[in-house]
Formats: structure tokens, sequence, C-alpha cells
């Protein structure tokens, strides 16, 4: 095949040159072996590993063997197939090479690690896909997992190579994905650590820092530390590139629940900007105090927010929502009587929850505004025989950014 030979000639070269960035772009699912693969699928001739050993060095022979192998499984239709032959054969090796020299001998492999990283991400999603379709157990992104750990450790553990360690956090923000993907978000706290321990976040391109911010103010979410988790969102949503919305959606996505969390609601503008109008009715719930309206808004969107990773959070804006309510209440109760301004009866609280839908018992109710006063939405405390909310004289109402937003009784 003369395009066979093409290709390895020209590949011997570059792995002769020591140049990483033509071997990356030869060896890609997206270069002219993606012709000779399907050329091999279509005639159902075997690969000619004998032309590749007599032309490339060891391990690289065996590399390439099985990164054609992958090619020729996936024009087959065989994901998994193609999946295991690049993980095992190809980016397996690869790490290996890293692993084994941790100076900057191996330099020149920095362009071939992160493409393996980015395409094992790419084949392993569309195997579980073919796994799970058969009924079979979809496991290949949790074995990329492993690899790009390998890939990871040779990157970031080199003793004198400061081009591998920055080139890590690339590795790293494919990590995220992987491992938010799999649900395994715990995974993420070490190499995230470790990239701060080393001060590699500075030397980063503006892409990865963006990727990092953007997963490390999810994971600060998941955490319940709301304030870190907006430092992070807000830095991600301002350096993201115009030219991607779709990126900057996925941000807002979580940095409108988290600011909403914090007392600052989004634009109609924004949402309609990046088509967020999920977000809208909840939006205004919030602003209302309309707890019928933000308990709809879940439910009506239930799906979409479960499979968006936000439904917990926006969830958690119901004591928001009921504090807002309570507070135009209260000031309804003190413009009524401004002799007992700070003494508001449960009974207002309950007839605006009926008015909007909402049915309490006593007992729910009690427990709901002693929730508020716990979290410290509200300063004051609860006479449970009058039934009378006794707000503070001052400050009863202290900013969000203030409030107990995580559960006081989780660390104990």
């Amino acid at each position: 095949m003369a395009q066979l030979s093409g290709f390895v000639h020209e590949l011997s070269n570059a792995l002769k040159r020591r140049d990483g960035r033509r071997a990356a772009e030869l060896l890609s699912p997206a270069s002219s072996a993606g012709l000779i693969a399907h050329q091999l699928a279509s005639s159902g001739r075997p690969l000619p590993t004998g032309q590749l050993s007599s032309q490339l060095p060891e391990p690289w022979a065996d590399m390439v063997a099985a990164f054609l192998r992958c090619l020729v499984a996936q024009n087959n239709g065989e994901r998994a197939v193609a999946c295991r032959e690049y993980r095992e054969g190809y980016a397996a090796a690869l790490a290996s090479l890293l692993n084994a020299d941790k100076g900057t001998e191996s330099e020149w492999l920095i362009p071939l690690a992160l493409g393996a990283a980015a395409t094992l991400k790419l084949l392993s999603a569309l195997a579980d896909e073919e796994l799970a379709r058969k009924g079979a157990a979809a496991n290949q992104l949790s074995e990329c997992a492993i690899s790009l750990q390998n890939f990871f450790r040779g990157l970031a553990t080199s003793k004198s190579s400061q081009a591998k360690k920055d080139a890590s956090v690339a590795v790293v923000c494919v990590m995220m994905k992987v491992y938010f993907k799999l649900n395994a978000i715990n995974n993420c706290k070490q190499p995230l650590q470790q990239i701060e321990l080393n001060r590699l976040f500075d030397n980063a391109k503006q892409a990865h820092k963006v990727t990092l911010r953007y997963y490390t103010g999810r994971l600060a979410a998941y955490d319940e530390d709301f304030q870190k988790a907006d430092e992070h969102l807000t830095y991600s949503f301002e350096h993201c590139a115009a030219s991607c919305p779709n990126n900057i959606r996925r941000v807002l996505r979580y940095l409108v629940p988290v600011k909403m969390l914090l007392g600052v609601l989004p634009s109609e503008a924004l949402l309609r900007q990046y088509g967020l109008s999920e977000y809208e009715p909840i939006r205004r719930a919030v602003a209302e105090g309309n707890l019928g309206l933000l308990l709809s808004s879940l439910e009506a969107n239930q799906v979409r927010f479960i499979q968006s990773g936000t439904f917990l959070l926006l969830e958690r804006l119901q004591l928001v929502v009921v504090r807002r309510l309570f507070r135009k209440v209260a000031a309804v109760h003190a413009q009524l009587n401004p002799a007992k301004a700070h003494q508001v009866p449960l009974a207002l609280l309950e007839a605006a929850l009926q008015l909007q839908g909402i049915e309490k018992d006593p007992l729910e109710l009690q427990c709901l505004v002693a929730n508020l006063i716990f979290r410290k939405y509200i300063k004051g405390y609860l006479a449970y025989k009058s039934r009378v909310v006794v707000l503070a004289k001052t400050d009863a109402f202290p900013a969000l950014s203030a409030v107990q937003l995580s559960d006081p009784l989780a660390a104990t």
C-alpha cells in the first residue's frame, strides 16, 4: 500500500528527529492513517506488521500497529475493540516511555501524550455508548481514568522538566471531564492539589485555566463552599473566550444558581443571550419570594436539571425563597402593627404560602422557620407557644453572603 509506505516513512523521520508535534499529527485519527485503516477494513487484508517493524524502532512498531488496529476496528464499527487497542497497545506504551525518563530527554513526547489523552477520552466515551446499548458493562471511561493518571504521573513528577510539569495541567483538564462524567468527583481533588502545590496554574494556557477554574468551582459547589465556587466560576465566566458561547453557557449553568444562593440575581437579558430560559421562572421566584413558582419550575425541568448536575443546587434555593417571602410578610406586618413590628405571627407566613398553593401544617412550618434561624437566614428566635417569630431589632435579615449555606451539622 503506497499510502502506508508514505505514512510509515514520514512517521519514521519524525521519530528520528524527535519531532513530537509532527509525530502527534501523524498518530491522530484525523491523519492519513484514517484512510489507510479504511482501506484495510474495506479489503479485509491483515495489517502488514512486517513493514512496520522493518522501518520503525521498538517500541514504536508495536505501538503504531495497535494504533492502526484501533482505526480499523473503528471502521468496522467495533468501538469497544478500538478503545482497548488504543489504550492497551498505544497509550499504555506511550505512558511507560514518559515514566521511564523523568528528565528533559523525553520532552518531545509531550504533544503525543496530550493528543493521546484527548483521543483516549473520546474513544472511551464512544465505547461506553456501544457497550451500554448492548447491555454490557460500560467501563471504558473508568479504564481511561487510570491511563490518564499514568500520563499525569509521567508529566507532573518530572525531576527537571518544567515543560512536562506545565503540560500536566492539560492532562488534568481531561481528567476532570472524565471524573465528572463518571460522577467520581472526589478523585478530582488530588490532581488539583498537586497543581496548586507545584504552582502550575500560573504557567498554564488561558484555555486550561478556564477549564480548571470551571471544574474547581463545580467541586466547591459540591462541597457547599459557595463563596469559593463563586470565585472560580466567575473567573471562568469572565475569561472564557467570547467565540465559545457553548462553554460560557456551561459555566453559567452553575454560576447562576451559586450567585442566586449568595443573593445575586441574573438579568433577564443574560439568560436570554445564552439560552438559559429554564432559569427565568426560578429567577422570578427568588425575586418575588414565590415558593410555589420555584417548586413548579423545578418539577417542570427536573430531568434537564438532573442531567446537567444543577438540580440539588437549585433545590437549595427553597430557603432563600422562603426567607424573601418572610421578609415581605414581616414588612407588611410592620406597617399594620408598628408597635409589634418585630413580633411576626407564623399565621401570616402560613397564609402567604397558602396563596401560593403551598400547605404547611403547624409543626412543619415551625421547623421551616427554625431552620431559617439556625442557618442564619433570619436573626431572631421562635416563640413556640405563641407561634410568633421575634426578629432581631437590627439586621434581622443579614446579607445572604453571610448566611450559613452549608449544613452546620455536616462536619459534626
